[in-house]
């Protein structure tokens, strides 16, 4: 697989394309971009370092003249280092103030112009220096500020992404400051005769305001699952994101109390996604599922002869000691059982019908090997677990409107009264199935209609909570109540 560090990751909102990820495999948002412009490149080297183009990566006289303007006005307000210099501090990512890091910055420095053209310099410049939180590189920082491409940014917007480039944590925090030091770099650039008149003016007219375009860190392990076309020259990735939905679920995420993670799928493809535990959480992080099978199961016992005799509930012929949710009668049909999850009459039931045809049956619905399946994963354990999007895939191409038969219909029929029932919601057409694995630890809950699917899990921080069931369903009907229309009698479509 290829590295994509560094790539653009695009969604969709309101129909256009629009930036929401940059692909990195640590905490930094570092756009890579293989072209900036050269009046950027100009600008920034008329700012920060005259002599550029003269010196070697190290620049004496502008060390004896910071040193003399210091000494002048008895605090630092030069600084001596170059551009290479800058870089060089920004790849070996110190910033103690100490000699010993001003040798490794200078060597370093030497090294560069050595290996580097002063255009490739400039270039690795702009892709590596830091403009303030997490933010590297004049690709994000453009992004992040302006919600915009390097190449679609104003003559205004690039003077300010300058002006904040010396110190951004403190011009973000200080707009007085920011302000002032735009005007003063605008001067310098008329003094020195770099923009026109006309130009200075426009930019003292045109302040642009900072923006805040959150960028999600993307680990390259979900580029698999959420990519329709790769464009290599522009190192962007176009994906399948609903944009919108993606913020929904950030903020959901970020917001609650135990870590959670989601998995959207609408027509086979994801429109969302996230996790507390990092981006590629659902995709990559196998476990079993516990009841979140039982629908799987329960079309497939009904297609092969279950009809409404009843099953007991208590005990299974399989002698196995089962938690079961609720307190029933002692006998079921496969309908009830299904309505509130009772494991032994789903056991009973695939005893009768073949245990080893429903897990024949499993191991199809997710395309896994039959080896991997065993009779408890009846009740969601697997060999090699299941991750929540092959979860939310499988319900979503299980109950896709071009499939559904009779049974299925009469399963979303059971399931649709099930999140009624707990989520007390009057959806005409929203089916809804819990399922607790891993000794309650970690609760699941699919939440859907033929056409589009929300898996979701919650891993649970405290052992002692007896409030578990009831804190996680409400969890669920808040969710249900953003991404869904819950007026009465609406109909999800």
């Amino acid at each position: 697989m290829a590295d994509y560090e560094g790539y653009v990751v695009y969604g969709k909102k309101n129909n256009k394309r629009q930036a929401f990820g940059v692909i990195s495999n640590n905490s930094e948002c570092k756009a890579v971009s293989k072209r900036i412009p050269s009046n950027l490149k100009k600008i920034i080297v008329e700012i920060e370092d005259k002599r550029f183009y003269q010196h070697h990566g190290i620049d004496i006289h502008g060390i004896i003249r910071a040193s003399i303007q210091n000494f002048k006005a008895k605090k630092i307000v030069q600084g001596g280092s170059t551009i290479t210099q800058q870089l060089s501090r920004n790849m070996l990512r110190v910033n103690n103030k100490t000699l010993y890091r001003k040798i490794r910055e200078s060597i370093k420095a030497l090294e560069l112009e050595n290996q580097y053209s002063k255009d490739e310099i400039l270039d690795l410049y702009f892709n590596n220096v830091y403009w303030g939180k997490n933010i590297i590189g004049l690709r994000s920082a453009s992004l992040h500020y302006f919600g915009k491409e390097i190449h679609y940014l104003t003559q205004e917007e690039s003077l300010t992404l300058l002006t904040i480039l010396r110190g951004p944590n403190y011009y973000l925090k200080n707009k007085d400051k920011l302000a002032f030091r735009y005007n003063l770099l605008n001067s310098i650039l008329l003094e020195r005769k770099n923009i026109t008149n006309k130009r200075h003016k426009k930019n003292l007219d045109k302040f642009p305001l900072l923006q805040n375009n959150p960028i999600q860190i993307l680990r390259r392990e979900v580029i698999p699952f959420i990519t329709e076309s790769i464009e290599d020259k522009k190192c962007v990735i176009k994906s399948t994101i609903d944009n919108n939905l993606q913020a929904l679920i950030n903020k959901i995420i970020n917001s609650s109390n135990q870590p959670i993670s989601i998995v959207s799928i609408q027509n086979g493809k994801i429109i969302a996604f996230g996790s507390r535990f990092g981006s590629d959480y659902p995709f990559i992080t196998k476990a079993n599922v516990g009841s979140t099978l039982k629908p799987f199961i329960y079309c497939f016992l009904r297609k092969n002869g279950v009809l409404n005799e009843k099953y007991s509930s208590y005990t299974n012929k399989l002698d196995w000691t089962v938690r079961e949710a609720t307190t029933v009668k002692p006998y079921l049909t496969i309908q009830a059982a299904l309505l509130v999850s009772n494991n032994n009459v789903f056991i009973n039931s695939c005893e009768k019908v073949g245990m080893d045809i429903c897990l024949d049956y499993l191991s199809d619905i997710f395309n896994k090997n039959r080896e991997y399946f065993y009779p408890s994963s009846i009740l969601g354990a697997t060999e090699c677990g299941i991750s929540l999007y092959e979860l939310a895939i499988a319900y979503n191409n299980f109950f896709k409107c071009k499939s559904l038969d009779s049974y299925k219909i009469e399963c979303l029929n059971i399931l649709k009264l099930n999140a009624r029932n707990k989520l007390g919601f009057n959806i005409d057409n929203v089916f809804l199935k819990t399922g607790t694995t891993n000794d309650n630890q970690e609760r699941y809950a699919i939440l859907g209609n033929p056409d589009k699917v929300f898996a979701i899990l919650r891993n649970e921080k405290y052992n002692s909570d007896t409030e578990k069931e009831g804190s996680f369903v409400k969890q669920i009907r808040d969710f249900a109540s953003l991404v869904l229309n819950t007026r009465k009698n609406y109909k999800w479509t």
